[in-house]
């Protein structure tokens, strides 16, 4: 996981991309210098940043079968960081030009930094928010009075929103394919196709599918390894499968440790997770390769003994339950109500 509490902003561009009509939805304002910042706003902009990024990142390569220039421009900072001013300039006008009449206006910023040792350039979308400054004043009559001024273009409050963010690493892109990480806070786990693909010619490293087999896998196994009593286990990996089977478009790996891991387990879960490599951020689900699989849960006993059962059927105080004997440890399986219906030899029809 991408440690982003490391990351340092250099030179900063910022353009201003406003609604104005239907017909033409969208103008921008430019800037020819980079921003003037104190010390505290860079750290509080970087801090932005750093918050939308943190639990939402997810991996992202050159997606060649788009035609954008934005990998090109970034690759051209990097070779001439003189050329930010004028890149960054050509990216707002291709951010204008492919974003839908419905998207919101906002900021473009184009930023070159640093992670760690690692040179990065990061491109984001920040909203803007009106909102009311008071300032208390005494008037002629020598009473005081609240003084009200509408701010329209406020950028950065403490509620304003990053909408988008790449950080793009250069250590990552020495091949000349250009990588690095995105998260979209606004879509609740998916990516705006036209920021993601159609204006920064990028996708997902790893596809929806793959992302989502490899969390059931690999949680799983976390879920295993883990120091959870037979019972909590049995609870864990039935609110697994239900989390995957839900109607939810996203999932949260973070989210899901939060909800359903006892609390004195979850520091416990989430190194456990961050060791097997566990997509914890959140991304789009897709249970297409995995659908078999939430059909049923398997427990694999000892002395080669093996239920499955689908997972409504298995848990604390459900029909087959798993508890642990105090005298000696071991564990009892319990199957109840219901009809015995066909029992089989192994490997008859």
């Amino acid at each position: 996981m991408t440690s982003y509490s490391l990351l340092s902003l250099g030179d900063i561009m910022m353009h201003q991309i406003t609604r104005v009509s239907r017909e033409a939805p969208f103008e921008l304002t430019m800037t020819e210098e980079p921003v003037e910042l104190t010390p505290q706003n860079r750290e509080f902009l970087t801090s932005r940043l750093v918050d939308a990024l943190r639990s939402r990142d997810l991996p992202i390569v050159r997606d060649s079968s788009v035609v954008t220039d934005s990998p090109s421009r970034l690759l051209g900072i990097w070779g001439d960081e003189s050329t930010l001013v004028q890149q960054s300039r050509s990216m707002a006008e291709d951010l204008k030009a492919k974003q839908p009449g419905q998207a919101l206006p906002g900021l473009l910023v184009v930023a070159i930094g640093t992670l760690g040792p690692d040179d990065v350039i990061v491109v984001a979308k920040i909203e803007h928010q009106a909102a009311i400054r008071i300032e208390t004043q005494t008037n002629d009559a020598g009473h005081q009075v609240f003084r009200l001024e509408r701010l329209k273009d406020l950028v950065f409050g403490d509620g304003a929103r990053v909408y988008k963010v790449a950080v793009f690493s250069r250590a990552a892109s020495s091949t000349g394919q250009l990588s690095g990480d995105v998260a979209d806070v606004q879509n609740r786990g998916g990516f705006a196709n036209y920021f993601l693909s159609a204006f920064l010619g990028m996708k997902l490293r790893e596809e929806p599918a793959v992302l989502t087999e490899q969390f059931l896998t690999r949680m799983t196994k976390v879920v295993n390894d883990s120091t959870l009593t037979p019972e909590q286990k049995l609870d864990l990996q039935s609110a697994l499968v239900t989390h995957l089977s839900s109607n939810a478009s996203a999932v949260d790996g973070h989210g899901f440790i939060r909800e359903y891991v006892p609390e004195g387990h979850q520091a416990e879960i989430s190194g456990l997770a961050a060791h097997e490599h566990v997509p914890l951020s959140q991304f789009p689900k897709d249970a297409s390769q995995v659908a078999s699989r939430l059909k049923r849960l398997r427990m694999d006993y000892s002395d080669g003994i093996v239920v499955i059962a689908p997972p409504e059927v298995i848990g604390d105080g459900k029909r087959i339950q798993v508890t642990q004997s105090e005298s000696d440890g071991s564990d009892t399986i319990t199957i109840s109500g219901g009809h015995l219906g066909d029992v089989r030899g192994n490997g008859s029809r």
